[in-house]
C-alpha cells in the first residue's frame, strides 16, 4: 500500500489526528521512539509519499501499521486492531470474515530443492483451491496437454499440500494433499495470474469462499487473507515495524479498493508481502471473495485478479463454483413496505403502556417513568405535541413504554410491567416493523441489520409483557417486535445471566404478588463506533423494581451488562460479557436519566464507590 492511500482514508486519518493532537499518540510511537511532534509534521507534510518514505520511514511505518494493519490470526479469528475505526468496520460482520479465514491455507512443498512453502491458496469449490500461476509453477508444469508435478534435481516428483492453519504460536495443523494440477494459465500480460489445484477429497475440507461479481468502487472495504513472508524487495526496517518481524503465518490485512477499472485486475492498499501471492481478497461486509491477490510491493500498489476472470477460466474447465447473490437495498425497503402496510397510528389506541401504580396504588409504591434532563429532552422524539412534560415523548405499547432518541434513532429507555401470575406462552412472531406513530427517520430498520452479525436485540424482553388476557398477551408479544424496541447487539452477545435476573426475581425472590417493573436501555457514549450511520452502544443497563413481601417496601436494584473490565476502555467486540450489579446513582450519571425516589430503595445507595459487583448467578444479587 502507499501512504497516499492511507491519507485518503478520512475516517482513519481523523482518528490518527485526534490521537496525535490529544498527545495520546499511536500505539507504536513510544516503542519506536517517535514523538507526537514528528507525527504532526508528517501529517502536515505536503511532500510526496516517496519523499516522505526516504526521509521518515519509521514515522510512515507507524501510520501504516495503524491505518493498514496486518492482523495475526489465532484459532480462526483475527486479533483486535488498535484502530477504533477498524474495530467498527470489522466487528459487525466478524463471523463472515472468520468463515473465509478457515478456507485459506499455506501451500507447502515436500522434496523441493529450495522451498518449504511457496504461497497461499483458498477453497473455491468442493475440493479445488485457487492460487497464482507463479506459485503453481514453483512445483508444477505443463507437459503435453496436461499439467503435472515437476521433478526435483534428483528426479523425484515434488509433492505439495495445503495447511489451513499455520497460525502464530499455534501448534494445530490442518493439512490436505494436493492430488492433481488442474490448470495453470498461460504466461503473458493478457492472461490472469491464476491456477487451480485439486485436493485429495475428504469429509473435513473447509467450505468454499463464494465469489462476488459485483463491480467495486474506490474506497470499498476489503481484506487480504494469506501468509506474508519476509520480503527482500521491501524496506526492511519499515517492514519489520508493520509486521512485527513475524512472518510465514496467517494474517488478515484490511484495506480498501484503490482502483477497479474495466480490465481483469484491480488494485488495493492492504498490507501484503511476498508470501501473500494467491491470497483471497474478501469483501469485509460479506466474506465473499472479490479477487485473487497476485502481486505488488510493500508500500506500493497491490494487484489482484478479479473474480470475473476466475469465473471465465472455470467456465472453460466446466467447473461450477458458488457465486454470491448480493441483497440490494431496494429489496430490504420492499420487504419493510410489505410489513408496514398494516399498522396505522390509530391502531395503537388501546395500548395501555407502562403503569406507574402497577406495584401498588399508594404513593409509597408508585414508580414513575424516568425523567429526561434538559439535553436529553431536546433530543427526544416527540410522539404527541399536544401533551406536556415527559408524556409527550412516550410511545405506549401493551404493558410497556419507550422513549426514543432522535439522534441515535434508538431508545433512551424502555419500561415494562411484568405480572408473574398472568404470564402466557405465546409463539414468536419475528415480524419486525417500524412504529408508524413517529417518523421513519427516527428509527433504524432492516437496513442496519441486513447481512451482518448484528441481532435485533430486544430491550423489553419478548416474554416480559406477555400476560393478561390472551388478546392482550398476543398484542404485547407482537409489540415487542417494533424496531423502537431493538438495539444492535452482536450475535455472540451473551445475555443468559442478564435474562436470568428477571426469572430469578420472579421465581425465587420474596416478591409481593409476583409483580416487577423493569427499566432497560443502552449507554450512549461519544466514542461509540459508527457503522452504517449508527453509533453502536457498547453497554446496557437494567433496573429491576419490586415490593418485598416481608416488609412491603420497594427495592430497586441496578445492573450493567458489559465486558470483563468495566473500569477501562471496554472492548465489547471480542470479549466475553459479564453482568454487574451497580448503583442507580451510577446509571443516572452515565445516562443523564433521573429515577427520582428509586435511589432511596437501592441497596447500593450511599456506597463510597460505584460498587461494581460481578453477577455470576442469582446468589450474588444484593436486594
Amino acid at each position: 500500500m502507499e501512504m497516499k492511500d492511507v491519507l485518503a482514508d478520512k475516517a482513519v486519518m481523523d482518528e490518527i489526528r485526534s490521537k496525535v493532537e490529544s498527545d495520546e499518540g499511536l500505539p507504536k510511537s513510544k516503542e519506536w521512539n517517535i514523538g507526537n511532534d514528528t507525527l504532526r509534521a508528517v501529517l502536515a507534510d505536503e511532500t510526496s509519499s516517496s519523499e516522505m518514505l526516504e526521509t521518515r520511514p519509521y514515522t510512515e511505518a507507524i501510520i501504516l501499521e495503524f491505518g493498514r494493519p496486518a492482523l495475526l490470526i489465532k484459532n480462526d479469528t483475527f486479533e483486535i486492531p488498535n484502530s477504533d475505526i477498524w474495530k467498527a468496520r470489522l466487528y459487525p460482520t466478524k463471523s463472515k470474515v472468520e468463515k473465509a479465514i478457515k478456507s485459506v491455507g499455506r501451500i507447502e512443498l515436500l522434496d523441493h530443492p529450495s522451498y518449504e512453502w511457496v504461497g497461499t491458496g483458498w477453497m473455491i469449490t468442493e475440493n479445488i483451491i485457487v492460487t497464482n500461476r507463479h506459485v503453481a509453477l514453483e512445483f508444477a508444469e505443463k507437459r503435453g496437454k496436461s499439467f503435472v508435478f515437476s521433478l526435483n534435481p534428483g528426479g523425484k516428483a515434488i509433492r505439495a499440500r495445503i495447511d489451513f492453519k499455520e497460525e502464530y504460536k499455534q501448534n494445530a495443523v490442518f493439512e490436505t494433499e494436493l492430488e492433481k494440477v488442474l490448470f495453470i494459465e498461460k504466461m503473458g500480460g493478457k492472461y490472469p495470474d491464476l491456477a487451480f489445484l485439486q485436493l485429495k477429497k475428504t469429509n473435513q475440507l473447509p467450505s468454499p469462499i463464494s465469489l462476488s461479481t459485483s463491480k467495486r468502487s474506490n474506497g470499498d472495504l476489503v481484506a487480504v487473507i494469506g501468509y506474508p513472508a519476509r520480503d527482500h524487495r521491501s524496506d526492511f526496517d519499515a517492514m519489520v515495524k508493520v509486521f512485527g518481524d513475524i512472518y510465514d503465518v496467517k494474517r488478515l490485512a484490511p484495506g480498501t479498493v484503490t482502483s477497479f477499472g474495466e480490465d481483469l485486475i484491480f488494485t488495493h492498499d492492504c498490507s501484503t508481502l511476498g508470501g501473500n501471492s494467491g491470497s483471497a481478497v474478501v469483501d469485509i461486509a460479506t466474506g465473499d471473495a472479490v479477487g485473487l491477490h497476485f502481486g505488488g510491493k510493500f508500500q506500493k500498489a497491490n494487484y489482484a485478479v478479479k473474480t470475473t476472470a476466475l469465473l471465465r477460466a472455470l467456465t472453460r474447465l466446466k467447473i461450477q463454483v458458488p457465486v454470491s447473490t448480493k441483497v440490494e437495498s431496494r429489496q430490504i425497503e420492499s420487504a419493510e413496505r410489505t410489513v408496514e402496510k398494516a399498522p396505522k397510528p390509530e391502531d395503537y389506541a388501546d395500548r395501555r403502556g407502562y403503569r406507574p401504580n402497577f406495584l401498588g396504588v399508594t404513593s409509597q409504591h408508585r414508580v414513575s417513568l424516568p425523567t429526561l434532563g434538559k439535553r436529553l429532552a431536546s433530543e427526544a422524539v416527540v410522539v404527541n405535541d399536544q401533551l406536556v412534560g415527559h408524556s409527550r415523548y412516550v410511545l405506549d405499547y401493551m404493558h410497556f413504554s419507550i422513549v426514543m432518541s432522535n439522534e441515535r434513532k434508538m431508545a433512551f429507555y424502555t419500561a415494562v410491567n411484568i405480572d408473574g401470575n398472568q404470564l402466557r406462552r405465546i409463539p414468536r412472531v419475528d415480524t419486525w416493523q417500524r412504529d408508524p406513530r413517529i417518523a421513519k427517520t427516527y428509527q433504524f430498520g432492516e437496513e442496519l441489520y441486513a447481512n451482518n452479525d448484528l441481532d435485533k436485540g430486544h430491550l423489553v424482553r419478548r416474554l416480559d409483557p406477555v400476560w393478561g388476557s390472551e388478546p392482550e398477551a398476543r398484542t404485547a408479544n407482537a409489540d415487542t417486535f417494533h424496531f423502537t424496541n431493538s438495539s444492535p447487539q452482536h450475535k455472540d452477545f451473551n445475555q443468559k445471566t442478564w435474562n436470568d435476573l428477571e426469572d430469578y426475581v420472579l421465581d425465587n425472590a420474596d416478591v409481593h404478588d409476583l409483580k416487577i417493573s423493569v427499566f432497560t436501555g443502552p449507554v450512549y457514549r461519544d466514542d461509540d463506533r459508527l457503522y452504517r450511520s449508527a453509533h453502536l452502544p457498547r453497554r446496557f443497563w437494567k433496573i429491576v423494581v419490586m415490593v418485598k413481601e416481608e416488609d412491603q417496601q420497594l427495592t430497586a436494584t441496578a445492573y450493567m451488562l458489559s465486558q470483563a473490565d468495566l473500569l477501562t476502555d471496554i472492548e465489547f467486540i471480542f470479549g466475553q460479557f459479564k453482568t454487574y450489579q451497580v448503583s442507580i446513582d451510577y446509571i443516572e450519571k452515565i445516562t443523564g436519566l433521573r429515577f427520582g425516589k428509586l435511589k432511596g430503595f437501592d441497596p447500593k445507595d450511599g456506597e463510597e464507590s460505584f460498587g461494581f459487583t460481578e453477577i455470576g448467578g442469582p446468589q450474588d444479587i444484593v436486594f
